[in-house]
């Protein structure tokens, strides 16, 4: 009887382990949906500043600087993913994929994610990025993801919501020389939207966080980033007037994760 209770209870568990994913997953996809549809239902307007839209920031011209590497990457990428990842994985140039994106975790993101690729696919993503980005852009980048592990880690080894290889990619329109395509990494605290037309580039909107910033044990201790960009951004409100903090800073606390 001892046994058969045993297994009861380990059964229910596990049943409710279960049901409590599922409910997490619906709940997720029902607030991404709510999300992308007031977002979506909002015309694009561009870059905007307290001013309005700017205008002309980035006019169409020649670089003079290659961006073969990137669509040669970005065909190995695309040649890596099976036919089920692809159909997923591919928009076209125009498609409203390049405005979904959210830096929250609970975001269902489209396309292909790393946490399904094979090692093999996943040398292909990196090579994507490697290609595009620069050294410090790729090594922030994988820091960022390896941190989302270490977040799962201080969440109770919460990896269904936390996790190095929960980001995906996504491609708009088809890698070429001249016609325009981009492609898309989206996940919690690294969006990356880069936009390719000839040899000219434009890498916006993108994010780059994390929470926390450093790894102090775990898998990935010693990781840390932004450490420059925190003592800056520290100095900056420290100079400012007490009138002039007022005006600029919105919450003196943060009460939660996002």
């Amino acid at each position: 009887m001892r046994t058969l209770g045993l297994r009861v209870l380990l059964v229910s568990s596990f049943f409710a382990v279960l049901w409590s994913q599922d409910d997490l997953k619906e709940r997720f996809t029902r607030m991404s949906r709510d999300w992308e549809q007031k977002g979506l239902a909002e015309p694009f307007k561009g870059v905007r500043a307290s001013s309005g839209v700017e205008e002309g920031l980035f006019a169409v011209s020649s670089t003079g600087v290659s961006t073969e590497p990137v669509r040669k990457a970005a065909e190995a990428f695309l040649a890596s993913l099976t036919p089920e990842q692809r159909a997923k994985t591919e928009y076209k140039v125009d498609d409203d994929e390049w405005r979904k994106w959210m830096n929250q975790h609970f975001y269902v993101r489209q396309g292909a994610g790393f946490q399904e690729m094979t090692e093999a696919q996943r040398e292909a993503a990196f090579g994507l990025m490697r290609a595009s980005l620069s050294a410090k852009g790729l090594k922030l980048s994988r820091d960022i993801m390896k941190l989302n592990h270490t977040l799962g880690e201080l969440a109770g080894n919460n990896f269904v919501e936390y996790g190095e290889w929960l980001y995906w990619i996504t491609i708009m329109g088809k890698p070429s020389k001249t016609e325009p395509w981009g492609w898309q990494v989206d996940g919690h605290h690294l969006i990356v939207n880069y936009f390719v037309l000839g040899d000219q580039v434009v890498m916006t909107p993108a994010f780059f966080g994390s929470e926390p910033v450093r790894a102090d044990a775990g898998k990935f201790k010693g990781t840390v980033i932004l450490q420059d960009e925190q003592a800056k951004g520290l100095a900056f409100v420290n100079g400012l007037s007490e009138e002039q903090r007022k005006k600029a800073v919105l919450e003196t606390r943060k009460p939660g994760n996002n």
